[in-house]
């Protein structure tokens, strides 16, 4: 049986203050449960996590980005994306993680984003 949906709304609170600056961010592989196979693209491509402070709200049992998250321009190629990331700290420890709808390729001179309500973090 899966927790109610007040538990799952009283997680999601726990998570915005505990956490409450995250930072996010985005892998080319699945990083797994603990994080072991996170693969970030390297620094020299433009690629670095982006604050949120401030930037994430909870409604029902979902937690989504109040504005449009955009990352820094890409100075090389990053590969494919595949996963959405969400750090506790700019150089911080993963803390979840979710596959993407639809992977992204980004090269040279893309600014990769998720539009304002694309970054869901769901308890369910």
């Amino acid at each position: 049986m899966a927790f109610t949906t007040a538990v799952d709304q009283a997680i999601l609170d726990w998570f915005l203050t505990t956490y409450a600056t995250p930072w996010a961010g985005y892998s080319t592989a699945d990083p797994g449960k603990t994080g072991a196979t996170l693969a970030e693209p390297a620094g020299a491509t433009g690629y670095a996590r982006v604050d949120l402070t401030a930037g994430l709200s909870r409604t029902a049992s979902e937690i989504d980005n109040d504005a449009e998250i955009e990352f820094p321009e890409a100075t090389d190629d990053q590969g494919t994306i595949t996963y959405a990331c969400l750090f506790d700290d700019e150089e911080g420890d993963l803390i979840w993680s979710a596959a993407l709808s639809a992977s992204k390729v980004v090269s040279t001179g893309d600014t990769p984003r998720f539009p304002l309500g694309d970054f869901n973090i769901t308890q369910a």
